[in-house]
């Protein structure tokens, strides 16, 4: 009853939406999973107590927030736009994967964890991947947090080796920012908030964060040249409404964007960015304890890449059925 071996395999044919990736990576919806229809190892990891205060968590397939002691968001119960589940901060919780380990530690409602994974760990050699090597695709992470019963507070670092290939999820950022992540090593920080109310009714959920990104580029020999990326969102959620057992949520924020270069930007490829707005409304139905129906509307303001603010805009929808069993 103190340990735990979890074990998730997963299956799927969805190349999330418009294929997930690259140019229109931000229409990334976060339920869409692609195993080319074949049943794979998506978890593989132990976690242990040692003592009252003190949790180990390692494995080979163990993702970064498995590490954590809090998830610092209250939104959303029902995933649409992969951006909102970030807690507005995409570098900092940047969901890795990979072989790793980590250690929280908790004393009442406080809490501090630190961990460390390779998403190339499978890899024996050296340059290429391994752990702690000059090639793996490090992402450490620590988190101290504040979390009473309905409300909390928290602050995450992460350092990631965007040169070896850990870079933002395309589905958080604009086309630069996703590659301008991969450019060299990222320190990210972030800061979210949440507020829950204690009885549902008419005064939402309330989550919120802000995310910033420093990429330093000396390993492409444009010394002085680096980025700075910037997110945010805020969420809201009403539970209970009109029945029991559904749920209503609003968001909106802006997904990653290269707000600051410093240096000669065309070195980078003249990525200085300006930012677009994402927002999603969704209406969760609870049609049985076994089934839901989620229909959402979502909208980018500026969901290609190099395009001016006042450009394309993409609006869209979707209807999401849930079984479970």
């Amino acid at each position: 009853g103190k340990d735990l071996l979890y074990t998730r395999l997963r299956a799927g044919n969805m190349d999330n939406v418009f294929g997930g990736a690259g140019t229109y990576g931000l229409f990334a919806q976060e339920y869409g999973f692609d195993s080319g229809n074949a049943v794979v190892v998506n978890r593989l990891y132990y976690s242990f107590p040692i003592g009252e205060n003190f949790t180990v968590v390692g494995g080979p397939v163990v993702r970064m927030d498995d590490m954590l002691a809090v998830w610092p968001s209250a939104y959303p119960s029902d995933m649409t736009y992969d951006f909102f589940t970030y807690a507005g901060a995409p570098g900092a919780y940047n969901l890795a994967l990979g072989g790793g380990a980590g250690v929280i530690f908790t004393t009442g409602d406080f809490s501090l964890s630190t961990s460390y994974l390779s998403t190339n760990a499978n890899d024996s050699n050296p340059n290429t991947g391994g752990f702690m090597t000059d090639g793996a695709g490090s992402s450490a992470t620590t988190q101290i947090a504040y979390a009473p019963s309905n409300w909390g507070v928290a602050a995450a670092y992460t350092y990631a080796s965007g040169d070896n290939g850990v870079g933002l999820y395309a589905g958080n950022a604009s086309f630069p920012a996703d590659l301008a992540s991969l450019l060299g090593v990222s320190n990210s920080f972030g800061l979210s908030a949440w507020w829950m109310p204690e009885e549902s009714g008419l005064i939402p959920s309330v989550s919120t964060g802000f995310g910033v990104t420093y990429i330093n580029t000396d390993n492409l020999g444009v010394d002085d040249v680096d980025a700075e990326l910037y997110s945010w969102y805020i969420g809201l959620e009403w539970d209970d409404v009109f029945t029991d057992g559904n749920s209503l949520g609003l968001a909106f924020g802006q997904p990653t964007w290269v707000g600051k270069v410093t240096g000669d930007d065309g070195a980078l490829g003249n990525i200085e960015d300006t930012p677009g707005y994402a927002w999603e409304l969704f209406y969760k139905f609870q049609v049985t304890d076994n089934i839901s129906v989620t229909p959402a509307i979502t909208y980018l303001s500026k969901p290609f890449p190099s395009q001016d603010s006042d450009g394309l805009n993409a609006l869209s929808g979707l209807i999401k059925t849930q079984f479970k069993f």
